[in-house]
């Protein structure tokens, strides 16, 4: 009998059962090379996948929401992920990012249809987060404005502002009682005669 659990066991650990192909599913953020080496399951006999842990190390990973991993046999290990979904590009300088909506940032990337914000300062390192709360801001006053809007920026001083296709400017500050702000901008929109400035930091005034 141990003779023959030992045959079996050189034959399941043989090089006709060592891991040869990756299969990565559901991915547009991520670059499936990179979810591959955190697997780490090519070379590997396919036998002794521990499929819990290889999506351990790849849910880890910014951009995953869920992962599963399953093996084909003799030597493929499929891996489905489910990524998290971008609402806002987070731009600093020249470099863009990804942001969910609890401000995960979630890969340095671009993407065209997403809500952009200019913001002043560092640019976030990938894996942290942003407040999340200036990110709902943000697509607030982006639907808000919706074709009248040029420009969307955050600084340490203004807050978010936004500057408009004909280049008049509103400052909005911070993301507190912003659905109260953006009614005043109404309300001052469908006023007569010129403005050039309106700042709703404090909308009380």
């Amino acid at each position: 009998l141990a003779g023959k659990m030992l045959l079996l066991f050189g034959f399941l650990l043989s090089g006709d059962f060592l891991v040869g192909s990756v299969v990565v599913k559901g991915t547009e953020i991520g670059d499936p090379a990179q979810i591959v080496t955190t697997a780490d399951a090519i070379g590997e006999p396919i036998f002794t996948i521990d499929a819990s842990e290889s999506a351990e190390r790849v849910a880890a990973l910014p951009y995953v929401e869920s992962v599963t991993v399953s093996t084909r046999y003799p030597d493929e290990v499929v891996i489905s992920v489910v990524e998290r979904t971008p609402v806002v590009l987070w731009q600093v300088g020249s470099q863009a990012f990804l942001v969910d909506a609890r401000g995960n940032v979630l890969a340095e990337k671009s993407r065209d249809g997403l809500p952009l914000v200019i913001v002043e300062g560092d640019p976030p390192a990938v894996g942290a987060a942003v407040d999340p709360e200036r990110v709902a801001a943000v697509i607030a006053v982006r639907e808000a404005l919706a074709d009248q809007i040029e420009e969307l920026r955050w600084s340490a001083g203004d807050g978010l502002v936004a500057r408009l296709n004909d280049n008049r400017i509103v400052i909005l500050g911070d993301p507190e009682r912003l659905p109260m702000k953006l009614a005043v901008y109404g309300e001052v929109a469908r006023l007569p005669g010129p403005w050039s400035l309106l700042d709703l930091g404090e909308a009380e005034r």
